[in-house]
């Protein structure tokens, strides 16, 4: 039970995400300060997220029909890609929450790797 748990919280946090962008980037204004640089952590983070949009069907490659729910060891497999863990993805997702410019900078590099197709 613990896993379905873990999978639909992933979900929930995942389809979440706009919305941090929204609230984050009111918070945050447009204020003059320098744009934040990617670490190599954010890096990971942002080809994480694009792999999971690609692979939920949000953002389909081929156009065909998204795949609405992701498997625990799809999941897994996806952190294991990106050399992530929950704990990782967490504490990156606490971070960006506190960090509006640097989530927007992360969410570039997501776009950035969608329109590659990764």
């Amino acid at each position: 039970m613990k896993t379905s748990w873990m999978i639909e919280h992933m979900h929930g946090v995942l389809r979440r995400l706009p919305l941090f962008v929204v609230l984050g980037l009111f918070l945050g204004g447009c204020g003059l300060q320098g744009q934040p640089k990617l670490d190599a952590g954010d890096i990971r983070f942002a080809a994480f997220y694009s792999d999971y949009l690609i692979r939920s069907g949000v953002s389909p490659k081929d156009g065909g029909v998204p795949s609405p729910v992701m498997s625990s060891a799809g999941l897994d497999s996806l952190f294991a890609r990106h050399g992530m863990d929950q704990k990782s993805f967490d504490t990156k997702l606490n971070a960006y929450s506190r960090d509006p410019q640097l989530w927007r900078e992360v969410l570039e590099q997501v776009r950035r790797n969608l329109r590659k197709g990764q």
